[in-house]
This record gives C-alpha cells, structure tokens and sequence, in this order.
C-alpha cells in the first residue's frame, strides 16, 4: 500500500472514531446542565389503602430550570377503587404557583405496585404530587 492510500485511510479511521466517540453526547442534557433529585417521599390515604412514592428531581443549565417526578403507585386494598395521582409541575413565584403541566396517573392492580412513573422534563422547579382513591 503506497503512503498517500495509509494516509487516506487513517484519516477516515480517525475521523469515524471522532464521530463514533461524539455521537453518545447528543443525547445528554445541554451542556452544563445539571440534576439533582429528592429522598423518596412517601403519601399514605385511607389506612394505607392507597399509596405513592415519588421523588422530584430539576436539572439546570443557565436560567432554565427543568423538574420532573418519578413514582411508584399502590392500590393496596381489593374496594373497587383505584389510587389516582395528580402531577404537576411548575414555579412558586411571589408566593404564586404557575403550572407548565400537568397529569392524572391511575393504578388499580392490588397484587403489586406499578411500574416506576417518569414524568419527563417540564419547565419549572416544583412539582405537585397529589394522591386519592377514586
């Protein structure tokens, strides 16, 4: 193989490493960003009929701010009804809630808990997590 031929081809080798070794970052939160989750938490109603528990997490890169909740639901009591949780996520401005968005969650299978609940990214740095039987 002449020289010019092993030039071209480690410069397609090298340039594909680069590529390959750089697509894995496009997926990441922007650069800088930065998350933080919440201890587990725990919302028990009715004795126990009914339970959730969730954590909040927020991720940062400059002045956006982005939450989230993950969960897990329990219906623990065979009555016909279904636990029911209401996510919101938002900002406490001035003592004033603004929501970005919002969402009821059901689960009503006694034998086990749901699978874990991931919200997604929603803008703000608070999240609502409301529980009741319905």
């Amino acid at each position: 193989m002449n020289v010019r031929k092993r030039c071209a081809l480690l410069t397609s080798a090298l340039a594909l490493t680069t590529v390959a070794a750089a697509a894995p970052m496009a997926s990441a939160a922007p650069s800088g960003a930065a998350e933080a989750c919440t201890a587990w938490r725990t919302i028990q109603v009715n004795n126990n009929a009914g339970a959730v528990k969730y954590r909040e997490c927020d991720r940062y890169s400059g002045s956006n701010t982005q939450t989230r909740a993950e969960f897990y639901i329990w219906d623990n009591k065979h009555d016909g009804k279904a636990a029911q949780v209401y996510t919101a996520t938002g900002s406490n401005v001035n003592g004033s809630w603004k929501q970005s968005w919002e969402k009821y969650y059901y689960w009503s299978d006694e034998s086990k808990h749901s699978p874990k609940v991931n919200t997604g990214w929603h803008k703000g740095h608070d999240v609502k997590v409301l529980l009741k039987l319905v």
